[in-house]
């Protein structure tokens, strides 16, 4: 019985093996389903930047997840229309560096790899407005009320602020005004030959320009000092009708110094009414005479201008013609006209040093200094008119320019550059000398 019993247990276990090994033995073979291939796609393009508002100049880098992709994109611009698909995205174009936001724009981009491509991603973009902050000492800022001793002009708004300051009475004595930037008020003034605009009908101011009011006039003078700083003011247009017409249209004890004016045109636009009862010219005087282009007239004290360039015209034939087409007994009715001063009157100083002229001029008119009633002195000084008059004190020169012992066209312009930097060789050609 324990003989049958232990074969009984052995055939039991030999069973329960080989059912074993039957089940792992199934297990290992190949499942012979068909698996469908996994279909690649192509993932969009990403901004680095959100869209909205950014600061200028921001720029944005475009990327996809998918390896070995490309980028194509489209940068759309105000009112344009045009957009990015998956049929024109070849046309567009293809991604490299980041673009930079320098205006309103929305940018369109898709990737691709062989023939598929992403979806279609955009972002917009605008510029963030950044108030501009004013400096404490801009001219602009002042009234009044200001007690402040030293302001600054960065731009033209300063310059006009200054204009209305001293041609409201102000005259600024004790104050330093300094520019501390390159100030250009009209992008171009004077033609070839140093040709000024035309002015409108009826003897006003050519309408296509900004017109300076200069500062102050012979009844509202500027006292106090203004420091050019040795930058430039460019495109300046000055037309009115007074007497003390200039950058600085009168001066009271002032200094002046290293300004430089370059492509300026200053008029004074001597309108005559008519005749009088008695059938003699009427004309009051108060716009034919004593204008200049830095200063139009010293109206008293010291005045101390110095290393100032003035390039460009002053006066204008139209002007001229108004004058001359009346009663030849004035003696000149368009007068008292300087490239740098008009006139010095009695009882007044001007002392200038260092400063240089380049100039059109009508009327009797001088490159530096036209009338002097009172003292002008002029040291180092060299004003030279279209005429190729050359001035070193209130008189032209005997001998003109480029004529045997006189000056040079090469020395002006040396000298000028050694006192200043300013290289005046194009402005000499543009002159037609």
């Amino acid at each position: 019985m324990k003989k049958l019993t232990k074969i009984a247990s052995v055939l039991l276990f030999a069973a329960l093996s080989m059912a074993a090994f039957g089940c792992k033995k199934g297990t290992d073979e190949p499942d012979s389903t068909p698996v469908p291939p996994v279909e690649e796609t192509v993932s969009p393009v990403a901004f680095s930047v959100a869209a909205g508002e950014v600061e200028k100049d921001t720029t944005v880098a475009l990327s996809t997840s998918t390896e070995g992709a490309e980028i194509y994109y489209l940068v759309v611009k105000g009112d344009d229309t045009a957009t990015l698909t998956a049929e024109n995205y070849k046309t567009a174009g293809k991604y490299a560096d980041p673009i930079a936001i320098t205006e309103a724009v929305k940018i369109y981009a898709i990737a691709a790899k062989g023939e598929k491509v992403s979806e279609v991603t955009s972002a917009a973009y605008t510029i963030k407005v950044v108030a501009p902050v004013v400096p404490e000492d801009a001219m602009r800022l002042w009234t009044a009320e200001s007690t402040a001793t030293a302001w600054s002009v960065y731009n033209y708004e300063d310059l006009e602020k200054l204009a209305e300051v001293v041609n409201g009475g102000t005259d600024l004595a004790g104050i330093v005004i300094t520019q501390k930037e390159d100030i250009a008020i009209n992008e171009a003034v004077l033609g070839d030959g140093f040709v000024e605009p035309a002015e409108a009908e009826g003897a006003e101011p050519n309408a296509d320009l900004i017109n300076f009011a200069g500062i102050g006039s012979k009844d509202k003078s500027f006292a106090g000092t203004y420091d050019g700083n040795g930058k430039k003011i460019t495109g300046l247009y000055i037309y009115g009708g007074q007497q003390g017409l200039g950058f600085i249209g009168a001066v009271n004890g002032a200094t002046v110094k290293n300004v430089i004016i370059l492509d300026g045109c200053v008029i004074n636009k001597n309108v005559w009414e008519g005749l009088d009862s008695k059938g003699n010219p009427s004309h009051d005087g108060t716009d034919d005479d004593r204008f200049g282009g830095l200063i139009g007239v010293t109206k008293g004290g010291e005045n101390t201008i110095e290393n100032c360039i003035f390039v460009g015209t002053v006066g204008s034939e139209a002007a001229k013609v108004r004058g001359a087409a009346y009663d030849e007994s004035d003696a000149n009715p368009y007068e008292y006209i300087g490239g740098i001063i008009g006139r010095v009157e009695s009882s007044t100083t001007a002392n200038l040093k260092n400063c240089f002229s380049l100039v059109k001029l009508y009327g009797s008119a001088a490159a530096l200094v036209k009338k002097v009633s009172g003292t002008a002195n002029c040291t180092d000084c060299i004003g030279v008119s279209l005429d190729k008059k050359v001035y070193k004190t209130k008189d032209a020169e005997s001998a003109k320019l480029d004529e045997e012992g006189g000056v040079t066209k090469a020395e002006v312009i040396e000298a000028v550059k050694t006192a200043s930097g300013i290289d005046l060789t194009d402005y000499f050609t543009k002159a037609g000398l």
